[in-house]
C-alpha cells in the first residue's frame, strides 16, 4: 500500500488538512477544514497500489454514494467526495466525530481502556440497535460492525462508521457492487469482515444479510461485558450471570445460530415515571407501536393496594347493614312501646 502522507496545511479541492487522524488498511482519515464554512469535517483518503487504484476508487465511490443517501443521527453522514488532482486518489468528507478530548475514539479504544462500563456497554448497544434499524430499513446490510467501526462523540454516544463493505439492497446500485466487489476473487463470493464477528451462516458460504449484522453486534458486545470472544456453543447465561438480567434476554438473541432466530431486542430503561407511555419504532418507517409499560414492583404495589382497598370497602359495606339492622331493630323497638303507651 502507498500512505498518502498528506503533509498538514496542504489543500484538497475546498479542504485544508489539520492533521492525520488514523490510518486503516486501505484508507488514511484526516481531520479537514473548509475555511470557506469556517466547519471542521473528517477526510477519507485511499492509500493503494496502483494495481488496485481503478477497482478500490469505483468501490470508494459506491460507499460514497451510499453514505450520502443516509441520514440518521447513529450513523456517520458524507457530505462530499472527489479525486485528488496531486495523488489522483479519490477521498470523501464525512462527520468529524471525536471524543470530549477532541480524540477520534472507537469502541476498541473503549476496551482497550479498561474504562466501559456495563451501562455504558448497554448505551452502545442502543446506539447500534436504532443506527441498525435505519439502515437495513433503507435497504443496507453493514457487514463489518466491529468495535473498530463504531465511533464515539463528545457526548459519550455510539456512531456506526465505515460502510465500506456494505451490501447495497436497492436495485440501481446493485450491479455496481457486484462488479465492484463480488468479482474481486475471481468468481469466488468475498468474505468480507473479520472472523471473529462472522455470523455462521456467512463463513459457511451463505448471503449476508441484516441477522449477520445482529450477530456482529451480539459479539461485540461480549467482548465489551465479559472481554472474551464468542464461541458457537457456549452457555452464555452462565457467563452473562454477573452482568443485568435483560443480557440474558438480548445477547442469546443476537448470538442465535438461525439467521431467522436473531433478533436486537429493546433494553428496558428503568423509567422514572412508570405513568409515561414509551413508543418503540419498528422494522417499518411508520410502523409504530405505543404501549404503556410499569415496573413490576409498582404492579404488585397497585395490586396490593387494590385488594386492601376492596377488603375495606367489603367490610365498611357489612358495618353499614348491620348498622341498618340496628337502627331498624330499635325504631321497630320504639314504634312497639309508642304503641303500647297510646293503646293505655
Amino acid at each position: 500500500m502507498l500512505e498518502t502522507g498528506i503533509e498538514n496545511g496542504r489543500q484538497i479541492g475546498p479542504y485544508r488538512i489539520v492533521r492525520l487522524l488514523g490510518k486503516g488498511g486501505m484508507a488514511e482519515v484526516y481531520e479537514v477544514e473548509n475555511e470557506r464554512l469556517g466547519a471542521r469535517f473528517a477526510l477519507k483518503a485511499f492509500t493503494l497500489d496502483h494495481g488496485e487504484v481503478e477497482f478500490l476508487r469505483k468501490r470508494f465511490q459506491v460507499e460514497g454514494r451510499l453514505l450520502a443517501r443516509l441520514s440518521h443521527p447513529r450513523i456517520v453522514r458524507v457530505y462530499d467526495m472527489g479525486v485528488d488532482a496531486e495523488t489522483g486518489l479519490p477521498y470523501y468528507v464525512m462527520d468529524l466525530v471525536l471524543d470530549e478530548s477532541g480524540r477520534p475514539r472507537s469502541l476498541k479504544d473503549e476496551l482497550e481502556s479498561g474504562e466501559a462500563t456495563e451501562e455504558m456497554a448497554a448505551k452502545w448497544y442502543e446506539d447500534l440497535r436504532e443506527g441498525l434499524e435505519y439502515i437495513h430499513a433503507m435497504g443496507v446490510v453493514h457487514r463489518d460492525v466491529t468495535l473498530e467501526n463504531v465511533l464515539v462523540g463528545p457526548d459519550g454516544r455510539a456512531v456506526l462508521s465505515d460502510f465500506g463493505v456494505s451490501k447495497i439492497l436497492p436495485r440501481d446500485l446493485r450491479a455496481e457492487l457486484k462488479e465492484t466487489v463480488n468479482t474481486m476473487v475471481r468468481g469466488e463470493k468475498p468474505l468480507m469482515g473479520k472472523s471473529f464477528y462472522i455470523a455462521p451462516e456467512v463463513a459457511a458460504g451463505g448471503d449476508e444479510s441484516a441477522a449477520s449484522d445482529f450477530y456482529s453486534v451480539g459479539v461485540m458486545m461480549l467482548r465489551l461485558l465479559a472481554q472474551v470472544w464468542y464461541a458457537p456453543g457456549v452457555k452464555l447465561d452462565d457467563m452473562l450471570l454477573p452482568f443485568d438480567p435483560q443480557w440474558r434476554r438480548i445477547l442469546p438473541a443476537l448470538l442465535a445460530e438461525k439467521p431467522t432466530e436473531r433478533r436486537m431486542a429493546v433494553w428496558r430503561r428503568p423509567d422514572r415515571n412508570p405513568f409515561r407511555s414509551l413508543v418503540t419504532a419498528g422494522a417499518g418507517e411508520n410502523d409504530v407501536m405505543l404501549r404503556i409499560r410499569f415496573p413490576h414492583w409498582l404492579l404488585a404495589g397497585i395490586m396490593l393496594f387494590a385488594a386492601v382497598a376492596f377488603a375495606a370497602v367489603a367490610v365498611y359495606a357489612a358495618y353499614e347493614r348491620g348498622q341498618r339492622k340496628m337502627a331498624e331493630r330499635e325504631l321497630r323497638t320504639l314504634r312497639e312501646r309508642v304503641s303500647a303507651v297510646e293503646a293505655r
